[in-house]
């Protein structure tokens, strides 16, 4: 194998495969970037097994061939020359980089055990990235980190609307959903895609420029750009809750609250906060006041200015929860819609109903 290619090129190419490679003990192959020249084409390639990618890269070939070496290492190498173009070649198992005022040799793996990247080619849509993008990275804080239930470690998307998808993630606790346009889209049916592997996607829609087509079988789903990159991930096969039956119909008190006054006073809970994270927020007509206690620290309260319509209550949360959906809400302000003592609390921003975050009380 030998190429010419455009530093630049090379780097976008690396760029948007190498965290999919993984260093594994048992398939070494997999922390891998599989470069093909073949048929005038040359192809870089990674997977994980659980989500694969590849990218074609326009290149000057004088001869075909094939090599597998580290992705990281290749990477690291290349990303600090500045020359415009470098040249790949393989000789003896070893690739080498050569970019005319220094060379570099990278030892190759056997590549035979590298796993093959399932192509889907049927039943493809058009979507567009940001919002899809957008999606994900709005609800993926709340998946579940755990592996026990992989349905709620993953992203469930759903068109609950026409011309729009809809994002939910829960990890029991917490639950955020997002609603964002699609225009023309139809999705048939619902799917689960692994929270990592969301995330993933997201990604590679964030560092290209075209719209992707997005297919879907029953245990995989893809996006395929125009700019010569294919990504595909597995589907969970479980069934995501419905959580619809949690969101509560009614509500005891609704909260009218600042974003900045609310971040602000955290600033100081987070201090005292004990080893639950536990913040108590105590709701009244005209004021909420959000404090925390760590018996080894000690204590602090802080009063915050609200418009409150309901019932007085006093809950206590883990104050990272409250936290984590505030800088995915646009509006300045929130409203903090509560069900009463020992039921869910739901928050939105005032002006925008694509969003809804719902999270749990403490117990104690």
């Amino acid at each position: 194998m030998k190429i010419t290619i455009e530093q630049q090129k090379l780097i976008h190419a690396l760029e948007l495969i190498t965290r999919v490679s993984i260093k594994h003990v048992t398939l070494p192959v997999l922390q891998c970037v599989l470069i093909t020249v073949k048929e005038g084409v040359v192809t870089f390639k990674a997977t994980n097994l659980e989500i694969g990618i590849e990218v074609v890269v326009e290149a000057a070939i004088e001869t075909e061939g094939i090599v597998a070496v580290s992705a990281t290492t290749l990477m690291q190498s290349v990303q600090y020359i500045t020359k415009k173009e470098v040249m790949l070649s393989v000789n003896d198992g070893v690739l080498s980089v050569d970019s005319g005022s220094g060379k570099t040799t990278i030892n190759a793996i056997p590549y035979d055990e590298f796993p093959s990247i399932m192509k889907l080619t049927i039943g493809g849509v058009s979507i567009q990235k940001n919002l899809f993008s957008l999606g994900i990275k709005t609800v993926a804080f709340a998946a579940s980190q755990s592996s026990i239930k992989p349905e709620l470690g993953s992203i469930f998307i759903q068109q609950k609307k026409e011309h729009t998808l809809t994002f939910v993630a829960t990890d029991s606790f917490r639950l955020m959903e997002k609603t964002v346009p699609q225009k023309n889209f139809v999705l048939n049916q619902t799917i689960l895609i692994p929270q990592k592997n969301a995330v993933e996607l997201a990604r590679i829609c964030d560092l290209l420029e075209t719209d992707p087509t997005l297919i879907i079988n029953d245990n995989q789903c893809a996006l395929s750009f125009s700019e010569g990159v294919y990504i595909t991930s597995r589907l969970v096969s479980g069934s995501f809750p419905d959580y619809e039956q949690i969101i509560p119909k009614e509500y005891s008190t609704h909260t009218t609250v600042l974003k900045s006054d609310v971040l602000q006073a955290f600033k100081k809970t987070q201090i005292f906060l004990n080893k639950f994270m536990q913040v108590t927020v105590k709701v009244e007509a005209d004021m909420v006041t959000i404090s925390s206690q760590n018996g080894e620290v000690g204590t602090t309260t802080d009063t915050v200015k609200v418009q409150t319509e309901g019932s007085d209550l006093t809950l206590n949360f883990n104050q990272q929860y409250l936290i984590d959906p505030l800088s995915h809400i646009s509006d300045d302000s929130l409203v903090l819609h509560f069900a009463g003592i020992g039921r869910p609390l739901v928050i939105q921003g005032v002006s925008d109903t694509t969003l809804r975050y719902l999270v749990m009380p403490m117990n104690k």
